[in-house]
């Protein structure tokens, strides 16, 4: 851009291409800002959705309860192509 940088160059530009060039920048301020909306309302929701319940869940389990559950899921001389520890929960 050269000495000025970018103001610079702002100025030099003709009153139809600064038009242009602020609509392209309030159409990307706009995406911009229902992007970051949506990552927020994302972060919100997951952080909820995690609550006291898996916690109380997790509390009572043992680590004897989840070897002996892992051993009874593989039995000996099976090929699985499933980890139980892949396996999640989906809602």
């Amino acid at each position: 851009m050269g000495k000025g940088g970018i103001p610079s160059y702002y100025r030099g530009l003709s009153q139809e291409d600064r038009r242009t060039f602020d609509r392209w920048l309030k159409a990307n301020a706009i995406v911009g800002a229902i992007f970051a909306a949506g990552l927020i309302v994302m972060a919100l929701t997951g952080s909820r959705s995690g609550g006291p319940r898996d916690a109380q869940v997790a509390s009572r389990t043992k680590a004897s309860d989840v070897t002996v559950s892992e051993q009874r899921w593989r039995q000996p001389g099976i090929a699985t192509t499933q980890d139980p520890k892949v396996r999640q929960k989906l809602f």
